[in-house]
């Protein structure tokens, strides 16, 4: 009976993959840091927009398949992305005059202060609520320092998923307490319905 619940579930999967749509690698990437795809949303507080991107495994791929390292192994990658979540947190004024780290600064101190914050703190203030129950801590951080060439900072951050739940599937709603600009805590909604519909990446 095992046997048969097991090759039940491998047909749903396959029609379920079968169904969904494919993009080559430039659509799926404009597909993915779309507004219409659910699965990049900006969120505007007080002049300060708040950029959360969700990156599914094929598009983690895709982009670090563009240093055209030879060495690359992207069956060993995917494996590692199991049970994994990420997401880019990029944060902007929406005038886009000047980078956050510049914004108001009164001195070298409080510049340091704020490099700072997000190579060490902000980290503590970001959460992740898997289908509405579980609370996930980041299981990795990174900062992107751009060192002012870009009038927008971002922070990448990883997840681990609960047990036995191999890529998200389920609603998501990632969460940043903004300590350094004062703008509490803002908050970015993943929905299943998102999830679900996210193509195919084909060659």
């Amino acid at each position: 009976m095992k046997k048969v619940t097991n090759y039940m579930l491998l047909i749903i999967i396959v029609i379920f993959l079968g169904c969904k749509e494919k993009l080559k690698p430039l659509q799926y990437a404009q597909f993915v840091q779309g507004k219409e795809s659910g699965l990049m949303k900006v969120i505007t507080v007080d002049n300060w927009d708040f950029v959360f991107q969700y990156k599914p495994y094929d598009y983690i791929l895709l982009m670090e398949q563009r240093t055209k390292d030879p060495d690359f192994n992207f069956k060993k990658r995917m494996e590692n992305l199991k049970g994994t979540a990420w997401f880019n947190i990029s944060v902007r004024r929406s005038d886009g005059n000047i980078s956050p780290m510049r914004y108001n600064l009164g001195s070298n101190e409080e510049y340091n202060q704020r490099l700072n914050y997000f190579l060490n703190e902000a980290v503590k203030n970001i959460r992740l609520i898997y289908d509405k129950k579980d609370t996930l801590m980041p299981m990795a951080y990174e900062f992107e320092n751009n060192y002012n060439l870009s009038p927008q900072e971002t922070m990448l951050v990883g997840f681990k998923l609960p047990k036995d739940e191999y890529y998200p599937k389920k609603a998501m709603q990632l969460t940043y307490d903004d300590q350094i600009f004062g703008n509490g805590t803002i908050k970015a909604m993943f929905s299943t319905d998102n999830l679900k519909k996210i193509p195919a990446l084909i060659d």
